[in-house]
């Protein structure tokens, strides 16, 4: 094969390889020219070939000593050229990185380097079984090795069937690229197209993601398509954000019904801030909440407290009530807004200010009471003897001590009432995550 058809190939073959790996990086500029400088470095026992031409003196003395595809056309000198050439690329690196003190990771770029060299060196060998002549792989063992058999499906170098074969290896090269920025399974991911597929590659991310879908509302049927961003996975369901609601999404029992799901990858971060608070009224609260963002966690309610919550769109609840604990999942700032009071709260704040009323009432009384019984002790010894005799005044006595008692007694329930109706204020502590 020539030196454009082994290109091709060797960048085909590196991207998909590297991508199968995870490795990222697998467009950069430079692994595209090291796939390049791999696919054709073992045609240098070639003195007629490109890089023989380059490298005269070592191809002619190649072919001479070996000839054309034998020592650099095996897995001796795969090899070998793999070691020599991370040797030369560690040691050359190593060198200007002392002398210019490179301010990124050069290493995790190096390995890549190496590893394309290495896999366009051996996809050359792959594509010269398929000519007529075929590699010597197991050199120094005579025996060539091809691919297949018969020599007249083996196209012979230049011929007008290595244009076809050429245009094939420039498809795919094509075709690797989407593969190599994205990864093989995210890749096949996106030509499935699945919600099952969304959430196995949502699973692996760490930024906004959305996806492109098309199905119906299980609940009307109505059709509905969009661009939704993804949330979460609930089981084996997405919880979407769409026109501002949260709903479930899969192929089947879900809020939204969809067969079909193209996940769309953002460089975004999500962003995610913890909140702790303490007996915050619910202004308190929202005021720490920035208008777009979604809210999960705890709040706690005081005790024997229900609460009004907005309903959900779909299923999916993103403000749930369990005991005295306020349950948010993705709660929006204007949903949280609407969480109210039941007619039983108001009911029992109602009687509550009508007991303490009445208890301030009592106090009241109790005191004119104890007032205008004390008021005769500011007469004089001899008008307290003409007004009452003994007996009387020791009635009076043990009234005034009995009226005390019944005041401190009225005065204690008085704190407590006041005490159990600021237990009965709506004010919030918890633990939330804020999400942007």
């Amino acid at each position: 094969m020539l030196a454009p058809t082994h290109s091709a190939f060797g960048i085909f073959l590196t991207l998909v390889i590297l991508a199968f790996f995870g490795v990222q990086w697998g467009l950069h500029w430079t692994i595209i020219l090291v796939s390049i400088i791999g696919s054709i470095i073992p045609d240098i026992d070639h003195p007629r070939s490109i890089i023989g031409k380059l490298f005269y003196p070592v191809s002619s003395f190649l072919e001479d000593k070996f000839g054309h595809r034998t020592i650099t056309h095996s897995f001796i000198g795969w090899a070998i050229a793999t070691v020599i050439f991370a040797v030369l690329v560690l040691s050359g690196v190593g060198i200007l990185s002392f002398i210019l003190h490179f301010d990124f990771d050069i290493w995790n770029l190096v390995i890549r380097w190496i590893a394309a060299f290495s896999i366009s060196y051996f996809s050359h060998l792959i594509l010269d079984m398929f000519n007529r002549r075929g590699a010597q792989m197991f050199w120094p063992d005579p025996g060539r090795d091809v691919i297949p058999k018969d020599p007249k499906y083996r196209p012979p170098s230049g011929s007008k069937f290595e244009i076809v074969i050429f245009t094939v290896m420039v498809f795919l090269m094509f075709l690797a690229f989407p593969v190599s920025k994205y990864g093989v399974s995210s890749s096949v991911h996106y030509l499935i197209a699945t919600p099952s597929s969304a959430i196995e590659e949502f699973k692996l991310m760490k930024t906004h993601a959305y996806i492109d879908f098309k199905g119906y509302f299980e609940s009307t049927k109505q059709n509905v398509q969009g661009t939704a961003e993804i949330l979460d996975t609930d089981h084996k369901k997405l919880v979407i954000l769409f026109n501002g609601n949260v709903y479930t999404l899969n192929e089947e029992s879900a809020d939204v019904v969809a067969s079909k799901v193209r996940i769309k990858k953002t460089n975004t971060p999500i962003k995610i801030e913890q909140r702790e608070f303490a007996d915050k009224t619910r202004d308190e609260l929202l005021a720490q909440i920035p208008d777009k963002a979604l809210i999960s966690g705890t709040i706690n309610l005081p005790e024997g407290i229900d609460v009004t919550v907005p309903k959900p769109t779909g299923t999916y609840k993103t403000i749930d009530q369990k005991g005295s604990s306020l349950i948010l999942s993705y709660a929006s700032k204007s949903e949280i807004e609407k969480v109210g009071l039941t007619e039983k709260y108001d009911i029992q704040m109602k009687k509550d200010t009508a007991e303490l009323a009445g208890l301030r009432a009592k106090a009241r009384t109790l005191n004119n009471q104890i007032a205008e019984l004390q008021s005769n002790s500011d007469l004089t010894e001899l008008g307290r003897k003409v007004l009452s005799d003994q007996d009387t005044a020791e009635k009076r006595g043990a009234k005034l001590e009995e009226l005390h008692s019944q005041l401190a007694e009225t005065n204690v329930k008085i704190e407590e009432a006041n005490l159990k109706m600021k237990a009965r204020t709506l004010n919030f502590s918890g633990n939330v995550f804020i999400r942007r």
